[in-house]
This record gives structure tokens, sequence and C-alpha cells, in this order.
């Protein structure tokens, strides 16, 4: 929270500018200017959903369905993209979106799946649809405030100048003697206004925050992808690098030790995923780190303990520590290192 509102007040030194130097920023009409369109494009994105998982959900069990639901999730993940985009512009705050790329080789079922089961696309869908009563409550707030601030500044023209009986709350222009005393509402409308600024700025500091919850990576760090070496040359990753100069060397059989660990069964890519895992690094920052998404990452975790026969991600990290996979001191180094199989036996 501190990030987004020192954006907003951190460039400001003394108490007295911080008060009054928003209202001469640009900045501050550019935030007012986003939490205003908020409600039509909230209300568009909300129309467009609901029609579109109405009609898509009614229709499943046909042709139909698939065809309206499939384009609804990627256009609602491009729609986030924007979304981020713009928040990320206007309260000028880290907002990186997660990888979406999905690793060649996968089916276009498994690929919808794995968009299925990537929580990124769900707290998206949430996001656009949460938008609307946002944009709505922006709206009405800032239009209700703008016009009571410009009714008190404007009070003594249009008293003095209007045939109409000027009404404010009840106070009406037969009971202001003359216009000079109109001139007493001025000093009320300028504190409204400056008070609507500093709201503006609070409001697009509190959506800042929120947008980053929903629609950013939760990555903490982006880890090294561990270069994975495997000491038998016939294995499925091609083995040991060989030196340029070893021109007669006669490759060995397969390692029994390695087989006996079942990370031969693994590719090179769960192989990386399973030194990640051991490095304690979540889902989120594994996905970075191969710019993929999380449902992809997901899918390779599952196969992993599916073909070492693991209950989850605890019980991984303790295999790759176990089989010497991972070494404990690996922790405090560069997760860029190599990975050195161990060709110890597993208990």
């Amino acid at each position: 929270m501190n990030e987004a509102f020192s954006q907003v007040y951190g460039g400001y030194g003394s108490l007295l500018t911080k008060v009054f130097g928003p209202v001469i920023a640009p900045r501050t009409y550019l935030r007012a200017t986003h939490l205003l369109l908020m409600f039509p494009l909230g209300l568009a994105y909300f129309i467009g959903l609901v029609v579109a998982l109405s009609v898509g959900g009614a229709l499943i069990w046909t042709i139909v369905g698939p065809i309206v639901l499939i384009p609804t999730l990627y256009l609602t993940r491009w729609a986030g993209d924007a979304e981020a985009w713009v928040t990320r512009r206007v309260a000028q705050i880290e907002l990186r979106r997660p990888p979406t790329a999905i690793e060649r080789g996968q089916s276009f079922r498994s690929q919808l799946w794995t968009r299925l089961i990537d929580r990124n696309t769900w707290t998206g869908l949430v996001y656009l649809f949460v938008q609307f009563p946002i944009g709505l409550g922006m709206f009405v707030g800032l239009v209700v405030i703008s016009a009571v601030a410009g009714a008190f500044v404007g009070a003594p023209i249009l008293i003095a100048f209007s045939d109409v009986e000027f009404h404010i709350f009840g106070w009406s222009a037969s009971e202001v003697s003359a216009w000079r005393e109109g001139l007493a509402l001025v000093p009320v409308g300028l504190m409204i206004f400056l008070l609507e600024v500093h709201l503006v700025n609070t409001f697009s500091a509190l959506h800042a925050l929120w947008a980053r919850f929903m629609l950013a990576s939760r990555a903490k760090t982006i880890p090294s992808i561990p270069e994975v070496i495997d000491p038998s040359p016939d294995g499925p990753d091609g083995g040991l690098p060989v030196p340029a100069d070893a021109t007669d060397v006669v490759p060995a059989g397969p390692d029994p030790a390695i087989e006996l660990t079942g990370l031969a069964s693994l590719t090179r890519r769960e192989k990386e995923v399973l030194g990640l895992i051991a490095r304690g690094h979540s889902n989120a920052e594994i996905a970075e780190a191969f710019v993929i998404s999380e449902g992809t990452v997901k899918t390779h975790v599952k196969r992993v303990l599916a073909k070492l026969d693991l209950r989850d991600r605890t019980q991984a990290a303790s295999y790759a520590y176990e089989v010497g996979f991972v070494k404990p001191g690996d922790l405090d180094q560069p997760s860029s290192e190599p990975v050195q199989i161990s060709t110890r036996r597993a208990r």
C-alpha cells in the first residue's frame, strides 16, 4: 500500500505542498478520467460477460456453447492485460502480469484444460465483473461531488445573473440579499474541490492495489532456470557435455543407480521444475522463470509427482534432497548453477 500512495504524495516535501500540490498536478486529472471511464468500461464488461456466459452455459452441450465460451476465455485474458497496462501507467506502480504461454506439444484439449486450471484466468474474470459496481460508485461519487463544488464556487454568478430561483440544499437566492454575500459560498466550494482531489488520488491508489491483487503475478522473485546435468549419456537428456577434444569417447551404458532413483523417467523440463520445487519456489515463480502459465506448471508438477510416485510438493522436495538431486548448499547459491543428479540409490 505504501508504494501506491507514495506515487501520489511521495514527490511533495512539506505538508502544505502535499495538501495543495495535487490540485495542479496533471496526473490527478488523469486519475480522475480513469475513474470516470471505469463505469462505461465496467458496464461493457458486465454485459458482455453475462451474455456470453449465459448463452455459452445454456448451450454447453451443443457446438454453439464452446464456440462462445472459448473465445470469451481468451478475450477476458486480453481485457485483463489491457486493464493492467492502463492501471500501471495511471497509478505508476509495478504490476507485472503473469505469463500465459503454453509449452509446445500439448493438444488443444490439454491447452484448454491448462487455461481452466490457471488461477489467473478466474481472478481476471472476477476483476472484470467487479469493475462495473466499482466504476458505478466512482462515477456517481465524482459527478455528485463535482456538481456540489461547482454550485458553491459559481454561486455568486448564478445568484446575480440568473432569473431562476437558485437553491443549494434548501438555501434559495431569495435568502441572499446580494451577490456579494454569495461569495461566502466560494471558499466552501473550493474546500469541497480540494477534498475531491484527494479522494480521487486515494481511490485511484486503492483501485491500483486491488488491480495488482487480482491481475498481477504472485511471484515474489523470478528464479534462474537450473541447468540439469544427467550423468547417464544414454538418458533422456543426452548425458554430460562431451569435451571438444574428446574424439574417441565411448558412451557408457545407462547408470543403474540413476534408473533406481526414478529421475531417468523425467523429461528435462520436469527435472528443472523439480529442482525449483526443491529450492522452495512457488508455481507462480516457476511460471515466471519459464515464461509459461501457472496452469502449465501445475501440469508439470502433477507429472513429476506421478512419475516419482510422490504425494505432494513437500515430499518431492524431500525426495530431491534424498537422492542427491539437490544439495542443501544449493539454497544459498544462485539458482543458475547446474543441478547435478547424484548416483546414490534411493532408499
